[in-house]
């Protein structure tokens, strides 16, 4: 028994030295021997996340037992009625003739050589996976916290701290003045910054008109991205205000810009600026009260996937790994507010939507922390003022986003108990029931205003919605089924007919035209297409019909000339799993 040391299990598995499940809230060895589970609280540091470097989202960062590490104090919330973070489940058993399994791992960017150059020095920065809640400080939950760890940030402090912004320069804490006075004193050497880098102010600083021009871009065409299931639009609204005070964000919202107007030459020099801002910045206390430091590398993700070589798609995942490593919090009774009321809370939302596309793409359980429940929940949420329903629809539409994320998790999960088949297939119908129900619950507006047959020249149903995140929603819900349907568990055969699809199959098409029909219908509405793009790595190898497949890989080269999202490899590698010689050939 002692020969086991469990680094990320429960104090008291570690105390005796034994082999801990990490099952929360109490482990199986703790459960049994009936001996109270204790839990490490909250800690990390931002010196964790390196920015200017490649990192493994998938590598651990609660460092070594001897550390000494200072913790910020555990937020316990009793008496709460939420939905409960849906727990991990086994891995299904894979058995198409052609292999989902094989086909995600063989064209996988995470399985392949990176082939992307950089101009910025590698080095290694990790992630953790447990994401926090935020709660707003009119919450009756919500709980100050004042201790910070010494030579680092503390997360629970960076997402529940005051916001700074608006207030005058003598009511701000004595060390955020003193760390922004230090960023025009040379607290940091200036002169390692790269030329035309932006300097922090009180005061709002007037754009150029080239960077006006970006940023009123990311307005009309980008910040839709992140507010696809946020109806109050923070990251459209909200960010374009910050930008002329906050210069990390400001070079963040440029070099996304730039990137998707294809002007490469001005994104890198503002992602370069970014970086640069970026490292001074997580070394100063301040950074924890800064929620632009969440927002700026939430949209630097998104630049670092427009910047993913179209034919390799080979992605670092480092700025994701930097929303791991801010938004963690300890997994204890914690919550989060589906309705998204503020910005950092609004940076979850994206961040999870973020995990889910490369959880899909590689075939893994999401970099988040499901122990986390949603409070309060969107069928308790009364409000008689008619900008409510702006939150309902939000939390409608994030409790639909977080639905996907247990079910994504459920399907990945790669640890399987012994002997809880029965377990298995009762998380399976709870988590069927519950996508279910939201499909039945939610608000009219979320149904499609028209919905209607495939036309002469196209594939898929024809289905409008009159908002972003109806039209997400939507898509998620099907996603969800198409997840549930190919993974429930049960006996199947190893080898299958491969000249005949089965009545599974043709249901989790039906999800599948759903989705594209959406997605075609709203060409817009990018993150439904992003979800298209991942998606296929479930439902792709399916598409038996030659006119159908023609509109999948149609859908795609369209997606990549309209908004740079790189798709090439995505056709090549679907091309090759229906036999069809591929091209490396990026769309014009």
């Amino acid at each position: 028994m002692g020969k086991f040391r469990s680094r990320n299990g429960c104090l008291t598995c570690r105390a005796r030295r034994v082999k801990c499940d990490e099952t929360r809230p109490v482990c199986k060895a703790c459960g049994k021997k009936n001996r109270p589970c204790q839990w490490e609280e909250p800690h990390t540091k931002f010196k964790d996340y390196r920015p200017d470097g490649p990192s493994s989202s998938r590598s651990a960062a609660g460092g070594t037992d001897d550390e000494t590490e200072s913790k910020s104090d555990m937020m316990e919330v009793d008496g709460v009625e939420g939905v409960d973070g849906i727990g991990r489940g086994d891995e299904a058993v894979r058995t198409n003739s052609f292999s989902e399994e094989s086909f995600s791992r063989n064209t996988s960017p995470r399985r392949r050589k990176n082939s992307r150059t950089d101009g910025v020095s590698e080095g290694q920065s990790t992630s953790v996976s447990s994401p926090s809640a935020h709660l707003s400080p009119g919450s009756p939950y919500f709980v100050p916290r004042s201790k910070i760890t010494p030579g680092g940030v503390s997360v629970a402090s960076l997402l529940q701290s005051p916001d700074p912004d608006g207030m005058s320069e003598g009511s701000l804490p004595m060390h955020t003045r003193q760390a922004m006075q230090q960023a025009h004193s040379h607290s940091h050497n200036r002169r390692n910054m790269p030329e035309g880098t932006r300097n922090y102010s009180l005061q709002h600083v007037s754009l150029t008109h080239e960077e006006a021009l970006l940023v009123h871009h990311y307005t009309e065409h980008l910040g839709r991205w992140l507010d696809c299931t946020d109806a109050t639009r923070q990251f459209t609204l909200g960010v374009p205000e910050k930008v002329k005070q906050c210069p990390v964000l400001c070079h963040a919202v440029m070099s996304f810009a730039a990137r998707h107007c294809r002007k490469d030459a001005t994104a890198e020099a503002a992602y370069q600026r970014c970086i640069a801002l970026l490292i001074e910045r997580l070394n100063e206390q301040a950074a924890s009260h800064d929620e632009t430091l969440l927002c700026a590398i939430v949209i630097l993700r998104f630049y670092e996937q427009l910047n993913v070589p179209s034919s390799t798609g080979s992605d670092d995942e480092q700025h994701l790994a930097g929303c791991s490593a801010i938004i963690r919090s300890s997994q204890g009774n914690h919550y989060v507010d589906p309705s998204a009321p503020t910005l950092r809370e609004a940076a979850f939302w994206v961040y999870v939507r973020q995990c889910l596309y490369n959880a899909t793409i590689n075939q893994q359980p999401p970099d988040i922390d499901f122990s986390l429940r949603l409070h309060p929940t969107p069928s308790s949420l009364r409000d008689a003022h008619p900008l409510a329903r702006l939150r309902l629809e939000t939390a409608w539409a994030n409790q639909m986003t977080w639905n996907l994320a247990c079910v994504v998790n459920f399907c990945f999960d790669g640890k399987e108990p012994q002997n809880e088949k029965t377990y298995k297939m009762r998380r399976w119908k709870e988590l069927w029931d519950l996508v279910q129900t939201w499909m039945r619950d939610r608000p009219d507006g979320f149904n499609a205003i028209f919905e209607g047959p495939a036309g002469d020249q196209g594939s898929f149903p024809e289905m409008l919605f009159t908002a972003d995140w109806h039209t997400v929603s939507f898509g998620f819900y099907h996603f969800a089924c198409i997840m549930l349907l190919r993974y429930k568990p049960g006996p199947k055969f190893a080898i299958r007919n491969v000249g005949s699809l089965s009545e599974t199959d043709h249901e989790i098409l039906s999800h599948a035209r759903a989705i594209c029909g959406a997605c075609n219908s709203s060409p817009e509405t990018v993150p439904l297409a992003i979800t298209v793009c991942h998606t296929i790595f479930i439902w792709g190898p399916l598409v038996c019909d030659p006119k159908e497949r023609d509109q999948v890989v149609q859908l795609l080269k369209d997606f990549e000339k309209n908004h740079v999202w790189p798709t090439t490899w995505i056709s090549n590698a679907l091309k090759a799993e229906w036999g069809i010689p591929g091209s490396s050939t990026s769309p014009a």
